[in-house]
């Protein structure tokens, strides 16, 4: 069953922006403008749905998500409820920006009034105006470390590429461009030109065993890709020390980076280890420059974020909280 229809605007584009900065309870400040955040709101068109309207089905990728503006929406993946989500919630947002092709159920539990963006809309969106990409990119990076954290041991799920063993010892230009383009990482699909301005920008280091990167709680603001050996990362928490190492393909340091969040672990190498290491404002310039690039890396970010999720923690709040854009 599926009842929707568009209905008489009774929103402004003021209201629309107000609720769209209400569903960001908790979240980090935002550097995006009223005025670029107005452009989103405009391409948003408010649906009506009857209680029992279907708004998303599983097995399908959404090609739409859903802001509520009232109402509530029952929320499935897998066959497994997940659980009701009410006014802020945007539904179908975390399947969107991760690319994820499974899909989730949504169903209105009650009448529901919601602001709808098209996906391809939402593309063009981020095409046209960078701020708003980096946002999501941000904060997608700051939900993936909240959900790291919350685990009790930190499993090989960090975010990883996996490079060919023959090209540990080769760290010239063309071998640097062959590692960042491996299969499965971010830049895998970006092209050579945006790929070159990463590795001219990116520093070798090589570095003796007990060689400290960070210690936790330090300003973060670089990121750090093993190509070899290991690193030993510790952090402290309320609920017991967790300690796990990081080895050849992990990606370390990006997330708190990219987030504007403080070092979450110490990190020092335990035997010899290579790595290459980017400062994220470079990146960001390059993502700036290379809007398919930042999108590419927005969703292995979120599709990571994703696998995580699944894997460790299944069906539950973690995995409602990624598909409705929200963490905690």
């Amino acid at each position: 069953m599926k009842d929707d229809r568009d209905v008489d605007p009774t929103l402004s584009i003021f209201e629309k922006i107000l609720h769209l900065r209400r569903g960001r309870p908790g979240r980090a400040p935002t550097a995006v403008s009223a005025g670029q955040l107005s452009v989103l709101a405009d391409e948003m068109r408010e649906r009506a749905f009857q209680a029992g309207s279907v708004l998303m089905r599983e097995g399908e990728a959404p090609v739409a998500a859903y802001s509520l503006v009232r109402g509530r929406v029952r929320v499935s993946r897998r066959g497994q409820v997940l659980g009701e989500v009410g006014p802020g919630a945007a539904v179908g947002i975390g399947a969107i920006l991760s690319r994820d092709g499974l899909g989730l159920g949504a169903v209105a539990t009650t009448d529901v009034l919601a602001l709808e963006l098209d996906r391809e809309i939402l593309v063009d969106i981020f095409e046209d105006l960078f701020p708003l990409l980096l946002d999501a990119i941000k904060d997608s990076a700051r939900r993936h470390l909240d959900f790291i954290r919350r685990m009790k041991h930190v499993p090989t799920l960090l975010p990883a590429i996996h490079p060919e063993p023959s090209l540990l010892d080769r760290l010239d230009f063309v071998e640097r461009l062959l590692l960042l383009k491996t299969p499965g990482g971010p830049f895998e699909r970006s092209s050579i030109d945006a790929l070159a301005e990463v590795a001219q920008r990116a520093r070798y280091r090589s570095l003796e065993p007990g060689t400290t990167l960070w210690h936790e709680g330090e300003r973060a603001g670089s990121a750090c890709l093993i190509v070899s050996g290991s690193i030993a990362c510790s952090s402290s928490r309320d609920d017991g020390p967790v300690q796990f190492s990081a080895g050849r393909g992990m990606a370390i340091g990006a997330l708190e980076s990219i987030a504007g969040q403080p070092r979450w672990h110490d990190a020092v190498a335990t035997a010899h280890a290579e790595v290459l290491e980017h400062d994220v404002d470079d990146l960001i310039d390059v993502f700036e420059d290379n809007v398919e690039m930042a999108m590419d890396f927005l969703a292995w970010v979120s599709s990571d974020a994703l696998k995580l999720i699944e894997t460790h923690f299944g069906p539950g709040p973690e995995l409602l909280d990624f598909f409705i854009g929200s963490s905690g």
